[in-house]
């Protein structure tokens, strides 16, 4: 294994806001994005039909389930989510950023070449993962749709998000190596 982790391609951009709805209407208002790629998603909705795993941890401790409402849409070729946390309470990775910085970027999900490899790497180094979740049903690889988020912002100024799945415009992409019977489509497609 290097002493470094290589980056294929950063495949999204996740942006925490305070309120969702005002800052979707603020990128149709000053950005020219394909409305017809926006989708509407609910950690909590997918949760209690079970279909989410993961998010009763936060910093490597046990905690409460939380959970968070989000817009994904397409820019250039890349996936934009904007996070809104359901509950603006301290203790949860997202309610946390929104009190110590505002809106703004909470982090960018990464094609990681050697993911296992990468994961090792931040064993390695005693960063535990500040979340991680697991969505859906078991795709053809024999893994399910799986996620985890290393608070790098002391070494490199950023949160990265390592997935096993490509999500937005790039999931397409033949580097993404996505399984084949994984398909990118919105769930509450937005007009």
């Amino acid at each position: 294994m290097s002493d470094k982790f290589k980056v294929d391609f950063v495949f999204q951009i996740g942006i925490c806001v305070s309120n969702l709805e005002e800052t979707l209407e603020n990128w149709k208002k000053y950005v020219d994005i394909d409305t017809s790629t926006i989708a509407l998603r609910s950690t909590k909705t997918e949760y209690e039909a079970g279909n989410i795993k993961g998010l009763d941890m936060y910093n490597g401790k046990k905690c409460d389930p939380w959970f968070i409402k989000y817009y994904r849409f397409d820019l250039g070729n890349m996936d934009i989510e904007l996070i809104e946390p359901l509950s603006k309470e301290p203790g949860t990775p997202y309610s946390d950023w929104l009190i110590k910085h505002g809106n703004g970027i909470h982090h960018i999900a990464c094609k990681i070449h050697d993911r296992p490899a990468f994961l090792k790497m931040m064993e390695d180094e005693g960063i535990t993962p500040m979340l991680g979740t697991s969505v859906g049903k078991v795709l053809a690889n024999g893994e399910t749709k799986n996620c985890f988020f290393f608070d790098l912002r002391e070494q490199l100024g950023v949160i990265i998000e390592s997935g096993s799945i490509v999500v937005g415009p790039m999931s397409k992409d033949p580097r993404a190596g996505n399984p084949t019977d994984y398909v990118d489509v919105p769930d509450h497609a937005v007009k």
